[in-house]
């Protein structure tokens, strides 16, 4: 079976969810098939015909870098996904094709599985209203003609459900966690900040700062507890649309020196900031998948999340639940964790076992079979009776 799957958003430097589920998903089903050929799909200028280094020596994958005028990406982007793409999907006689960040070519016959991840710029503004208009009608169209549709959590399902798509069309796979290297950091490498001093503790929050992370209530919490409890506050991910109020907020507080903002982090100090992590708090007003409590988890750091969308159902009992809009809750929550050792220990044994529930080796698994399900059953409603 010769099995495409689009890795575009591998390509970028600053690895993002979506990015890192490609690479977790793809490394997983070349490692764990060795049947099947995968055709990595990624565009590339007139020029070069770059072919990334990635997965370039494995005998089961085959790059396919297109070449595709820049300009035309951004400005006439349907002729890529519903002309150019599914032409070559034809030449090369692909069984079936994965979009695996919420798209799909609208044209062929090729059948297709769609990854959604969230929906969350349906509920909410998250890009900007322009922009969550055009991915809102892009992933209408992509649900409406992948012939299976994967959700990486139950809530995902039931929002795809509530747009329209049938439950026999949809499919829940679990994607794994994020398993980094956990060599020990002895010591927190980050200049100009108060890290580097190992007797004050900090509670962690990772993730861009754009308004359903929810960091304004979170820093709010936090200034209302702060004189209670030694520990700092350490904000690290990507600056967003709430990076100005954020800023203002911890001005407002008097928390120059208590809120620590690293902005964009390496896988490295990504891993270093877990172990050195006591407590790890995400408020978040939605998640398709709550992938990063469960690295925290991974690493026996207790965490606090909020009580809605996937957040429950990946914390699975092994982390406190509180109201993303209840300020009071949040704060009190941060305060019990912090100040008690025993309940701290309770929630990092629980969620240690919580996160080995989720795999990359199992999400590979159940898309594997998804696939072969997808192509045997389009080839047998073609056969003739």
């Amino acid at each position: 079976m010769r099995i495409g799957i689009y890795i575009e958003p591998v390509k970028v430097s600053d690895k993002t969810g979506i990015s890192r589920y490609i690479i977790g998903l793809v490394e997983s089903l070349v490692s764990l098939d060795k049947d099947n050929i995968y055709y990595l799909y990624y565009q590339t200028n007139l020029l070069n015909k770059e072919v990334i280094d990635w997965l370039n020596d494995c005998p089961n994958t085959r790059h396919k870098p297109l070449r595709f005028p820049q300009k035309w990406l951004s400005e006439r982007p349907r002729l890529w996904w519903q002309f150019y793409l599914p032409f070559v999907l034809y030449l090369d006689k692909i069984d079936v094709f994965h979009g695996p960040n919420h798209y799909v070519p609208l044209k062929g016959k090729i059948p297709s599985v769609v990854t959604i991840h969230d929906l969350a710029y349906y509920y909410m503004d998250v890009h900007g209203e322009e922009m969550d208009r055009i991915l809102k009608q892009w992933t209408n169209q992509a649900m409406a003609t992948a012939t299976k549709v994967v959700t990486v959590s139950k809530s995902t399902a039931k929002d795809c459900q509530k747009e329209g798509v049938s439950n026999n069309k949809l499919s829940v796979i679990y994607q794994g966690y994020e398993d980094a290297d956990k060599t020990t950091v002895e010591k927190l490498d980050f200049s100009a900040t108060h890290l580097a001093d190992k007797s004050i503790p900090f509670i962690l929050f990772i993730g861009t700062i754009q308004p359903r992370k929810n960091i304004p209530c979170l820093i709010q919490s936090f200034a209302e507890i702060c004189q209670q409890i030694p520990h700092n506050l350490v904000i690290a991910g990507a600056p967003g649309n709430d990076s100005q109020l954020v800023d203002e907020l911890i001005i407002r507080h008097g928390l120059e020196s208590r809120v620590i903002k690293l902005g964009y982090i390496s896988d490295k100090q990504r891993s270093a900031l877990y172990q050195h992590a006591e407590v790890f708090v995400y408020p978040s007003k939605y998640e398709g998948f709550g992938l990063v409590i469960l690295e925290a988890m991974s690493y026996g750091v207790p965490v606090i999340t909020s009580d809605n969308s996937s957040l429950p159902e990946a914390a699975g009992g092994a982390a406190i639940l509180v109201d993303a809009n209840s300020m009071s809750q949040l704060a009190k929550a941060m305060k019990d964790v912090c100040t008690d050792a025993s309940l701290r220990e309770s929630l990092a044994i629980r969620g240690r076992q919580q996160s080995t529930q989720f795999t990359w080796i199992n999400c590979a698994t159940a898309m594997l079979q998804l696939y072969e399900d997808t192509a045997l059953k389009t080839t047998l409603r073609d056969e003739p009776c």
